[in-house]
C-alpha cells in the first residue's frame, strides 16, 4: 500500500509585488510550487512567474476558501504556494491557515509541512516611499470593521493616540465604508495637532502608485481607498526637504552637532529625564535575573578601512586563550572538522544520544528515556510534542513521560552526541547551562552546531558532536566561560 506522500505548504509574502522587492525566498517557493493560491490582484503581480503551474484564484472575502483548498491541497501530497501581498503574517493569510489547521487538528510533524516566508510589509513599503516615518515606536491598525467590531478598533486608535505612535492605518476607507477614516481622524485630532504630517500611499511600487503629503487637519480632502496607507506622524514627527521623518531621539541625549553628551547624560544607560535631573537622585529599581545575551563589538572605537575577508584560522588572534582552546579541541578529534560536501553515514559501535529544542530548552534521548534539560524559556504546551506535561519542572532537568510514541518519535533532534560512560540529565545541564538560572545558552548550543561536521544516522542527518564527549572536562570548562563572557 503506497502512502501519500508528505507535502509541502509555503506560506509566503510578495511584498509590494514589484519584483525588485519580492525576496529570493519567495521566488524560490513560487518557483518550487506545485499549486499557487490566491486573491485574483496578487496572482496577476506574479503572473509572469507562473508558467506551468496550477493557479487557483480567488475573489476578495473568499479567504477561507483559499486557506481551505491550500491546506487540503498540500494535505494531499503537493508542494503549494499561497500568497499574500506584503508579509503574510501581518494582515495576511497566515493567520487563518493556522486557524483552518487547528480546526482539522494537525500537528506539527503531520501533512503538510508548513514554512513562513517574510516579506516586505505594506507601512515598510510605503515608508519608504515618503522618508523614515517609523523610525521611532509606531501602531499599525485596521479600519475595516468587516471582522473587528467598530468600538474595538475605536478604543486601539484612541490608545495609539494617547500614547503618542506613528500610526498606519490599512484599509482606511472603501466604496461602503467612509465614516471609519472620518471617525478615526476625529480622535487622533484630541491628542495630535493639526500641523501633524500625513502620507496617503496608494499602491506602492505598483504602476497605480500615487503620494501624498497633507496634515492632520487637511488629509481627508485627498482621495483615500482600500490601496491607501495613510501615515500619520507623532508630535515629534517633522517633514524636512520632503521627506517625513520621525526622530528616534538621540537628540535628547547627544549634541546632533559633534555627537558629545548633553549635561546629565551616560551613555549606555536610560535617558534621564528634566525631572530626573532636576531631582539629582537617579532613579533605582530591583533588576531582575535574565539570560541576557551580550553583542560582542557593540561599543566600539569608530574606525574605516577597507575590508577583507577574514581567514578562518585568524579569526580568534584577537584572544590567544580562545584560540588555543580550539586548537585542543581540533587536536582531541579532528572528525569533528566540518565536512559541507559530503555527508556520510555514521558507522559507530558507540552508544549515541540525540538532544533537540522545545521551548529553549534541550530535549535529550538516552534510549527511550527522554529529560528536558534547563528550564523553558517560553509558555509551551509539551503535550503538543508528545509528552505529558510534568507538574513540576526541575531548575535543572525534568524527565518526560510519553503520551503519544507516534509523535514523539517525530521530533526533530540536531545535535548526535556520545560520552564512553552511562550518560545522565547532569551532563547536558554542565555542557550547556547558565548556572545562575539553569538557563540553556543559545551561544554554546550554536557553538557546537557549527562546528560539527553534519553526520547521516538511522537516515536522519545530525551535527556529530561526539568530539564534545570526548573532550576533557576542563578543556571544555574553561572555553564554555570564554564563550560565555564573549563581552
Amino acid at each position: 500500500m503506497n502512502e501519500t506522500p508528505k507535502g509541502k505548504l509555503n506560506i509566503v509574502g510578495i511584498g509590494p509585488g514589484n519584483d525588485s522587492h519580492i525576496t529570493p525566498a519567495a521566488l524560490s517557493a513560487i518557483k518550487e510550487a506545485d499549486s499557487i493560491i490566491g486573491y485574483t490582484t496578487y496572482i496577476n503581480l506574479v503572473k509572469h512567474h507562473l508558467s506551468g503551474k496550477q493557479v487557483t484564484r480567488t475573489g476578495m472575502t473568499e479567504e477561507i476558501t483559499r486557506a481551505q483548498t491550500a491546506v487540503e491541497s498540500a494535505k494531499s501530497g503537493q508542494t503549494v504556494t499561497l500568497i499574500s501581498s506584503g508579509d503574510a503574517g501581518v494582515y495576511g493569510m497566515a493567520g487563518l491557515v493556522f486557524e483552518v489547521l487547528r480546526k482539522t487538528g494537525w500537528k506539527k510533524g503531520d501533512s503538510p509541512e508548513i514554512k513562513m516566508v517574510p516579506g516586505i510589509s505594506a507601512d515598510s513599503s510605503c515608508g519608504s516611499l515618503v522618508g523614515a516615518p517609523m523610525v521611532h515606536d509606531s501602531a499599525r491598525i485596521s479600519l475595516s470593521d468587516l471582522l473587528t467590531p467598530w468600538t474595538v478598533i475605536e478604543n486601539r486608535i484612541e490608545s495609539a493616540a494617547k500614547g503618542d505612535f506613528v500610526i498606519n492605518l490599512y484599509n482606511p476607507a472603501s466604496g461602503r465604508r467612509q465614516r471609519q477614516i472620518v471617525e478615526a481622524a476625529r480622535i487622533i485630532k484630541k491628542y495630535r495637532s493639526g500641523t501633524t504630517p500625513v502620507a496617503l500611499v496608494k499602491s506602492a511600487y505598483r504602476r497605480q502608485e500615487n503620494i501624498q503629503f497633507s496634515d492632520l487637519d487637511h488629509f481627508l480632502e485627498f482621495e483615500i481607498g482600500m490601496n491607501t496607507t495613510v501615515i500619520i506622524g507623532s508630535s515629534q514627527s517633522f517633514v524636512y526637504e520632503g521627506f517625513f521623518v520621525t526622530p528616534r531621539g538621540y537628540g535628547n541625549k547627544y549634541s546632533l552637532e559633534d555627537g558629545s553628551l548633553k549635561p546629565g547624560q551616560n551613555r549606555a544607560v536610560s535617558l534621564r529625564t528634566e525631572n530626573d535631573l532636576a531631582s539629582k537622585i537617579p532613579k533605582e529599581s530591583p533588576s531582575p535575573n535574565l539570560n541576557i545575551t551580550k553583542i560582542q563589538g557593540a561599543f566600539v572605537k569608530t574606525s574605516t578601512t577597507v575590508f577583507e575577508q577574514e581567514k578562518e584560522e585568524e579569526i580568534y588572534t584577537q584572544d590567544s586563550s580562545v584560540a588555543t582552546a580550539i586548537k585542543a579541541l581540533q587536536f582531541l578529534d579532528t572528525s569533528h572538522q566540518k565536512n559541507e560536501t559530503e555527508i556520510l553515514e555514521l558507522r559507530s559501535e558507540e552508544k549515541i544520544q540525540l538532544l533537540g529544542r522545545i521551548g529553549g530548552a534541550v530535549l535529550y534521548q538516552n534510549d527511550e528515556n527522554y529529560h528536558l534539560i534547563g528550564k523553558l524559556k517560553r509558555p509551551t504546551d509539551l503535550e503538543t510534542f508528545g509528552f505529558y506535561n510534568p507538574i513540576e519542572q526541575d531548575q535543572k532537568w525534568t524527565k518526560l513521560n510519553i503520551k503519544d510514541h507516534s509523535i514523539v518519535s517525530q521530533n526533530r533532534f540536531d545535535i548526535l552526541i556520545s560520552f564512553p560512560s552511562e550518560t545522565s540529565p547532569q551532563i547536558i545541564y554542565d555542557l550547556f547551562s547558565i548556572y545562575r538560572n539553569s538557563s540553556i545558552s543559545e551561544r554554546l548550543w550554536d557553538y557546537v552546531l557549527d562546528n560539527s561536521k553534519k553526520t547521516l544516522w538511522e537516515n536522519r542527518k545530525y551535527a556529530d558532536a561526539r568530539w564534545l564527549g570526548h573532550s576533557p572536562e576542563q578543556v571544555w570548562s574553561s572555553f564554555r566561560e570564554k564563550i560565555l563572557r564573549c563581552d
